[in-house]
This record gives C-alpha cells, sequence and structure tokens, in this order.
C-alpha cells in the first residue's frame, strides 16, 4: 500500500489529485482494540482535517492525524500530525 500511495501520488498529481494513506487510531467494533485511543468521533474529525486541506501537502504520504492533548506519547498514541515512517 505504501509504495502504491507514492506512485499513485507521484502518476496524478499533475492532474490535481492527491494520494494519502492515513490510519486514524479510531476504536471500533470491528478492531483497534487496545492499540486504538480516538473515539470514532475524534477520528473522523482529526481525518477530515488533512482529507479536505486543500493543496498537495500530503500527496504521497501517511500522515498521523493530529488531536490536539495528545502531543508526542509513547508507542501508538502519537496523534502530532507528523509522517509515519516508510
Amino acid at each position: 500500500m505504501n509504495s502504491l500511495t507514492v506512485q499513485y501520488a507521484l502518476d496524478h498529481e499533475k492532474e490535481g489529485f492527491s494520494f494519502i494513506a492515513l490510519c486514524p487510531g479510531m476504536k471500533t467494533d470491528l478492531g483497534g482494540g487496545e492499540m486504538a485511543d480516538l473515539t470514532p468521533e475524534e477520528a473522523a474529525k482529526a481525518s477530515l482535517d488533512i482529507i479536505l486541506k486543500p493543496g498537495q501537502e500530503y500527496n504521497g504520504q501517511m500522515p498521523k492525524v493530529l488531536v490536539k492533548g495528545w502531543g508526542k506519547g509513547e508507542g501508538n498514541n502519537q496523534y502530532d500530525g507528523t509522517n509515519v515512517p516508510w
């Protein structure tokens, strides 16, 4: 998925498309369990903040969602808006 995100981003950026891999860290009945911290509402808002941002800033990247108050935690509790290292 990582390489496809980058490949699609490179192939289609001149046409104005953006491709973003996004992991919101959301607790649901289907998964997330102890690894996820955010409620569906928190994760949806933070995800939409990235998805609806105009421009190519996140094209070909996998940003972590930004949730004020979470900052730079340990382990999975990192919702600081930085990119996941590939």
